[in-house]
């Protein structure tokens, strides 16, 4: 029996047409309109190394990648199953040799490539900026700190993606699941954590005693030291963000210290 990855990759035409056929198509125009298109964003792709490099700011980069992964996730999702009903294809995919396997981890790992590429896009940036801001991005705690950073955007990314792909199959409609989608985002992101803080104050007016390990602050310190087992736990980013500004604020010895001990919990 052939390994999954031969399967779902290798011998998959659903991959391979989501990741490079559509890609071809997409580039197939004249070289005057691929180029007016690229260049303004390879002109502030290195605009924006230079003013890292230079200045810093690993806090911007770290909020243009979070921004662009998870807006770019339902953007590259949405229509991968709607597709197939809105152009009636879907009776012709599914009278096909591929099972059903093939047909579902073709269009998602094509997704999940295309993820991993622009993240790959923003290490760089990251790094120029980290090593400028801190001035040790080359010991290995700063390095598991960019790997945890990477970890926390990319996997949320990449459940998005997944949540998106299950909606597009039963809404049959592309907007509206790309649309489902960023509700879905804005309100585990934000609307949640209001919620939870309203919820702490509440505590706080009845009298009750301080509930300091259900703070952000202290979930988040646990979630992003967790986060390093590498385990698929949904978690919310926003507050493994937290840890991450703390991270980020507090370099100090004692905290290094902390953060080692944890990370190799």
């Amino acid at each position: 029996m052939k390994p999954l990855w031969q399967r779902w990759v290798v011998e998959n035409p659903v991959f391979r047409y989501h990741l490079l056929g559509q890609t071809r198509l997409t580039v197939a125009r004249p070289l005057w309109q691929v180029l007016s298109v690229a260049l303004p964003f390879v002109v502030i792709y290195f605009w924006l190394a230079y003013q890292v490099a230079t200045n810093g700011l690993p806090a911007l980069v770290i909020t243009l990648e979070v921004f662009a992964l998870w807006l770019l996730a339902p953007l590259m999702t949405h229509s991968l199953f709607a597709m197939e009903f809105e152009k009636a294809t879907w009776d012709m995919l599914v009278l096909t040799r591929l099972t059903a396997g093939q047909i579902v981890m073709g269009k998602f790992l094509s997704r999940f490539v295309m993820l991993l590429v622009f993240a790959s896009l923003f290490t760089p940036l990251l790094w120029l900026a980290a090593n400028r801001e801190f001035n040790d991005m080359a010991s290995p705690l700063m390095v598991l700190w960019g790997l945890k950073v990477q970890w926390v955007i990319v996997s949320w990314a990449i459940l998005v993606s997944a949540v998106t792909l299950w909606l597009s199959y039963h809404l049959r409609r592309g907007m509206v699941a790309a649309a489902a989608s960023f509700a879905g985002q804005v309100f585990v992101l934000f609307i949640l954590p209001i919620f939870w803080a309203l919820f702490l104050t509440l505590l706080q007016i009845a009298g009750a005693p301080d509930p300091s390990y259900l703070r952000l602050e202290t979930l988040g310190r646990f979630t992003w030291f967790f986060s390093w087992s590498w385990l698929p736990i949904v978690y919310n980013p926003i507050v493994a963000a937290v840890g991450l500004l703390s991270f980020g604020q507090a370099l100090t010895p004692r905290f290094f210290g902390a953060f080692g001990k944890a990370s190799s919990i």
